[in-house]
């Protein structure tokens, strides 16, 4: 028993320790780009929303939404860019997210809830931008990219099991965080202390 108990430790150990080391690398552009949808999803799962990561599932096949966020009485088409404070998103990048927001809308279930188009950005907006996203409705907001939040996700399997995912995982943007038992939190011995283990493992 007591192997057995030190072998869940030592693999406890061994995942925060790489946690810890992925936390510190140096990220490359598309990482970013990554950390950044996932930084904005987590925002919103926050308060309630069902959120699909459909950029960091489908790449470059996500047909410029990185984010579709729902709840039953309004859906987000978003698109982030994650760039440096000096550069600005240009009208383009506001033509092409309502351009994809409509064909969302006309490629899906015309009966639901409204569907609006919302570009978040760490840099800044030029004026031709901010004139068309002000014609078409599309909303423009912006957001730092911040490192620190819990981005341990904490799930509940399908029949019952409680496993945790590190942002590493290859089914991490996969996976959803509902209200109740699930959860993100900070470390892997939070997720412990919470009976959750790490996904692939057995007992």
């Amino acid at each position: 028993m007591f192997l057995f108990i030190l072998r869940f430790v030592n693999k406890d150990s061994a995942d925060q320790r790489a946690l810890n080391a992925y936390l510190k690398k140096p990220l490359s552009n598309e990482e970013i780009g990554t950390a950044y949808e996932r930084y904005i999803g987590h925002l919103y799962e926050m308060k309630g929303y069902d959120v699909v990561y459909n950029g960091a599932v489908n790449g470059f096949a996500d047909f410029g939404r990185d984010l579709i966020v729902k709840t039953a009485d309004e859906i987000f088409i978003i698109q982030t860019k994650c760039w440096a404070k000096y550069k600005q998103i240009k009208e383009k990048e506001i033509f092409q997210l309502f351009d994809s927001m409509t064909h969302f809308r006309l490629t899906s279930n015309r009966l639901g809830p409204p569907i609006k188009a919302v570009f978040y950005t760490s840099a800044s907006y030029s004026d031709e931008a901010k004139e068309a996203a002000q014609v078409l409705g599309v909303e423009l907001r912006n957001e730092k990219l911040i490192q620190t939040y819990p981005m341990i996700k904490c799930n509940v399997s399908m029949n019952g099991s409680k496993y945790y995912h590190l942002p590493f995982d290859p089914y991490y943007d996969k996976v959803k965080i509902n209200q109740g038992e699930e959860c993100y939190v900070h470390t892997v011995a939070e997720a412990v202390a919470k009976g959750f283990r790490r996904a692939g493992t057995r007992l």
